[in-house]
This record gives structure tokens, sequence and C-alpha cells, in this order.
């Protein structure tokens, strides 16, 4: 099999070849870009840039030389990828590349704004990797009119031809499975116009008011995901889609919440997107959501990531016991908040071959991290990691 057969097999819940593996695929399966430099720098990498792709989380694009090194099968599609770049340094001084339209502006204090539309949208305090968002652009509103003034995000066509190039590229050039960044959520994206608290308080005391706007953004989703699907639908095998619905003590929301408010809306647009194209639905939650997969299998979701195992309710035996014939797996695969980090390469490598040989057995499950490997990281605890993975990413019998 190669790489694009392997994946979709995995997602089909056939057994493989071999277990299919991600590094970068999206988002929120990647690296950070100082770790990233460092695990180049051990491994004796020195040609090619560092391209902080992910402005938000300082993420960087992973190279071909790691890709096949690390027997990846998965390459993303997203927009921030394509350029144009312009030259940056990351915090330890390492020279690298951001999008061209990138402009920040220092706050005084040793930290960064970063200027959208002439706002300060996020910032980046002197002692963080990451910028945090400021800016909630319906924070003040109040009416139904309110909204109907706000100018909803539609999808430019100088955006779209370059992503149909891209995806027909890397479509008709490579073996890999190619993954869409699209994105769309419904919690998390009230939560981002309104300010955290104040939706909460939304959802709580005004919920007329909360629907109406998520109302709004199913609309928007639906007009631009038709224009997304058309230009690239042919190219892509999965569309990622997102809304963190967990925290690490479990959901966001009362589960009935989520069932009458946030899933209805996740089905409509879900099903617009299967209607259109053959792509498989990722979903992307952080946190413990236990309580909310069938609701979400429901709605129409193929692909769970990150499977935060160290989250309340989200034992991997019991969620592959429970639903791993209906939901791939994308993630789970090594904790990258105690272990990763801190344990030792040998304590990595056993903890992952455990992790593995859970959620591995009859398919879907595409291994990777629960969640981006993080700035600091030892590049000895990702290698430890990686051949964790090679040794186990074989079915044996299993395959027969």
């Amino acid at each position: 099999m190669n790489s694009r057969e392997r994946v979709l097999a995995t997602i089909r819940h056939e057994t493989p070849d071999r277990m299919p593996v991600d590094l970068g695929g999206m988002r929120s399966t990647g690296i950070m870009a100082l770790a990233y430099a460092r695990l180049k720098k051990y491994l004796g990498i020195s040609e090619g840039d560092i391209y902080v792709f992910d402005i938000m989380q300082q993420l960087a694009l992973v190279e071909e030389p790691i890709l096949e090194q690390f027997g990846c099968d998965v390459v993303i599609l997203d927009q921030g990828a394509l350029g144009p770049w312009q030259d940056y340094t990351l915090p330890d001084g390492t020279p690298a590349k951001i999008p061209a339209d990138f402009e920040s502006e220092p706050n005084g204090k040793g930290g960064l704004y970063w200027i959208q539309d002439g706002i300060r949208a996020s910032h980046m305090p002197a002692s963080s990797f990451y910028f945090d968002t400021i800016y909630h652009p319906l924070a003040e509103a109040e009416s139904i009119a309110d909204l109907d003034r706000y100018e909803w995000p539609t999808m430019e066509d100088d955006a779209l031809e370059w992503l149909q190039q891209e995806a027909r590229r890397l479509y008709e050039e490579t073996d890999y499975a190619i993954l869409g960044s699209f994105g769309g959520a419904f919690l998390e994206a009230g939560q981002g116009l309104r300010g955290w608290g104040q939706f909460m308080m939304d959802l709580a005391l005004n919920r007329a008011f909360a629907e109406a706007i998520l109302d709004r953004v199913l609309q928007n989703l639906l007009v631009n995901v038709e224009r997304y699907l058309d230009a690239v639908g042919d190219y892509i095998q999965i569309i990622q889609v997102g809304g963190d619905l967990g925290t690490q003590g479990g959901p966001q929301i009362r589960p009935e919440w989520y069932c009458e408010i946030i899933q209805p809306r996740q089905k409509a647009y879900w099903s617009r997107i299967h209607a259109l194209s053959d792509c498989a639905l990722f979903l992307h939650s952080c946190g413990g959501i236990y309580e909310l997969i069938p609701g979400i299998i429901d709605a129409g979701c193929d692909i769970l990531n990150p499977v935060q195992t160290t989250a309340r309710g989200m034992d991997p035996v019991r969620l592959k016991q429970e639903f791993g014939d209906r939901l791939t797996f994308w993630g789970g695969g090594c904790d990258t908040q105690h272990v990763l980090p801190f344990a030792s390469p040998q304590e990595v490598y056993e903890h992952v071959s455990q992790q593995v040989e859970i959620f591995k057995p009859g398919g879907g499950f595409v291994f990777t991290q629960i969640h981006n490997i993080q700035a600091g990281t030892p590049p000895e605890n990702i290698l430890a990691m990686v051949q964790a993975v090679h040794d186990h990413w074989t079915y044996g019998r299993e395959a027969d």
C-alpha cells in the first residue's frame, strides 16, 4: 500500500499493511518551531528553512526528509502553508520564515501584539511561546441587528485558487493522504466572537441570542464549505473541522446543551460536507468529551482527534472498545502533557508502545501524539516515540 491507500483503508476500518503515521498533517498534530529547530539540528539536517505557518501556535511545516524518516502518511493542505514568506526570528534566536502578512507590534514588556486588519488581535507575553486571542469582534453585540451588521467572512477567490493548485499538485505528484484544513466550529466560534466567558454566559442567560449567533455561524460555514469543496474536493481525502468541546475535567457544557444546541448544527454542517464530497470528516476536539461521543458520531464524524486520553473519561481501552468500530482515532499515541516532554526516552518508548497496542487492532487508528509537540521537548524523546511506532506498526497475523 502507498500512504494514501493505507490511510483510507484505516478510515474504512480495514487492517492496512501497517499503521499510518501523521506528524504535521493538521494544526493539532504538529510540532512547535522551537522543538522542530532542535530536532533538525539533532538529526544533522541543515538544509531547508523553518516555516512557521501557524502563527498562533508557532508551528513549523514538517519537511520531506523528516516525513520520510518518520514514515509519515499525511500532508497538510492549509492556506497558511502556501506563502509568501518573510524573515522571522524564533524566541531562541533561530532564523525562520513566517507568512508575509504577519504584522506585529511590541507590547513594551518584551512581548508582542499580532496586528490583524489594524487591530491588536492577539498577544504573546514575554514569558509565552504562543499568541492568545484578545480581540472578540462581537463582544459588545446586544441585538440581532448587531449580528446582521457584522461582516461574516467569505473565502476569497484567489485563496481558493491557490489551494486548488496545491491540492492538485499534492494529489498528482505524491502518494500522501491529503488533509484539508477547512475548520469550522460552533461552541469555539461563539467563544471567539464574544469572548469565552461572555459566550458561556450567553448560553446560560441569553440562549436565544447565543443560538442566533450559532445560526449565523452555520450559514456562513455552509456557504464557505461549498466553495471550498468545489475547489479542492476532488483532491483531498479528509476534511478537518474543529471546535474544542472539552476541558481536562470533562465537557465544557452540559451534555444536554450539546445535544440541544451544538449537535444539530454540527449535523447540518457535516451532512452538507458528506453530500458534497467523499471526504472523511475529521473532528478536532480537545478534552474529556466521552459523554458527547455518541452524539458526535451521530452528527457524521468519521475521525476524532486528538483523543486526549489524559482527560477525564477518555480511557483508551474503553474508547477503543465502545467506539472503535465507528470512529477512527487520530491521536492518543503519546501523552504530550506529562510524558513526551519530561519522561526518559525509555519511558516514552514504553508508553507509546502501550498506547499503540491498545488503539491499533483492526485499523481505525492513525498514530500521532496527543496534540502538538511542545517547545522544550527533547529530540531524544521524539525519536524514542518514533522508534516505538516503527517497532509496533505492523499487524503480523492480524493482517491475514
